[in-house]
């Protein structure tokens, strides 16, 4: 009797990491010579035949919406404003300036009719990682309004998902902290702080641990697959990191041997880098990258179960939806504070689809 004759006997997933060597040769050896023949991108699955025309159709025959077209003026009259509505193109659209003020740049929001509220938050929410209500709401704010109350929609919506239900951990309090000093950074990347992350189950390519890289000060977290956790996979993943973002002043690690050993330090040496080591069994020492260790398990776990594929294939896509989210720590998102712009994520790409009334045309003489 084993664990196929008896699945559900056997519901607890405990891997070892001896187990995982094993299973990540068998892995890299079945795998090898095969091609995929397909690949998909686990993006929004929202119709690319919606155009701005049905969108603005939608719009006016929406009769939750006929109170703001009241509210409709000129663009130009609304510089001093904080919020307001205008059309841009026959296109009902709010200019919101967060939190009230006059901080910071307008956001144009394109006001969702009834009609297509479910799929926007379902781009919103189940292909950016399964974020919480609070997430999820500051990430539709930034292209969208619903014209109801939108926090209370968010929060209906994440309650009635499925993956969510299955997955999710129930809410946590935490205590209380003394604050304490924290040196200041004068650069992004100067200080990093690494960790591995595993095992997780065998991925396709035989990967079943992480090297998880984040800058102190900007909270720009990467994540690489890696097969084993030995100094030289960690020092080739790490390498990585280091040729995109450059060699940094120090690095922080715990005292596992992968990062104890001469090799590495021998390493970080020549690069001219500090090493600093957090006490032992003290994982509040590394507490950023610990709690987005929580986080990046949970979207893996919520991806899978959701579409059953493989964890290693969504990787970059949740780290994009990652980097993209407001951090309770800074008040910006890391790419913000590191590229000083918000990237164009999937809500991003199907906002500029309606906002875009013309193609743009070639520059190119």
């Amino acid at each position: 009797m084993n664990e196929r004759d008896l699945p559900e006997a056997f519901t607890a997933c405990a891997v070892t990491r001896a187990k995982a060597k094993i299973e990540c040769e068998v892995a890299s050896q079945s795998d090898k010579g095969e091609v995929s023949e397909k690949f998909s991108l686990p993006l929004s699955a929202f119709p690319a035949s919606v155009t701005r025309s049905d969108l603005v159709a939608a719009q006016q025959a929406d009769s939750s919406l006929k109170p703001l077209f009241e509210q409709v003026r000129p663009e130009s009259e609304m510089r001093d404003s904080a919020c307001g509505y205008f059309l841009q193109d026959a296109m009902l659209v709010r200019r919101w300036v967060q939190h009230g003020g006059f901080v910071g740049d307008p956001v144009l929001q394109i006001v969702l009719p009834a009609k297509f509220r479910q799929p926007v938050l379902q781009v919103a929410h189940d292909e950016s990682g399964h974020s919480g209500v609070r997430k999820t709401y500051g990430r539709l704010l930034r292209h969208f309004f619903l014209a109801s109350y939108i926090k209370r929609d968010v929060s209906a919506f994440i309650k009635t998902s499925h993956t969510c239900q299955l997955t999710d951990k129930p809410n946590q309090v935490l205590k209380p902290a003394p604050l304490c000093p924290i040196p200041a950074v004068n650069q992004p990347f100067e200080h990093l702080i690494v960790d591995c992350v595993g095992p997780l189950p065998p991925a396709k390519t035989g990967a079943t641990f992480l090297l998880a890289v984040m800058c102190q000060s900007t909270r720009y977290p990467a994540a690489y697959p890696l097969c084993t956790i030995t100094t030289h996979s960690v020092v080739q993943a790490l390498s990585q990191f280091i040729s995109i973002f450059g060699i940094p002043k120090v690095i922080q690690s715990d005292q596992g041997s992968n990062f104890s050993s001469h090799m590495f330090s021998q390493v970080l040496k020549q690069l001219r880098v500090q090493h600093v080591q957090s006490s032992a069994y003290h994982a509040q020492s590394q507490g950023a990258l610990e709690r987005f260790h929580q986080t990046l398990k949970s979207v893996l776990r919520a991806y899978c179960t959701e579409l059953g594929k493989d964890w290693e294939e969504s990787l970059p896509w949740l780290m994009l939806a990652a980097r993209e989210v407001t951090q309770e720590s800074t008040g910006f998102s890391a790419n913000e504070l590191v590229f000083a712009h918000t990237v164009r994520g999937p809500l991003a790409a199907l906002a500029g689809k309606w906002k875009e009334s013309q193609p743009p045309k070639n520059l190119i003489m």
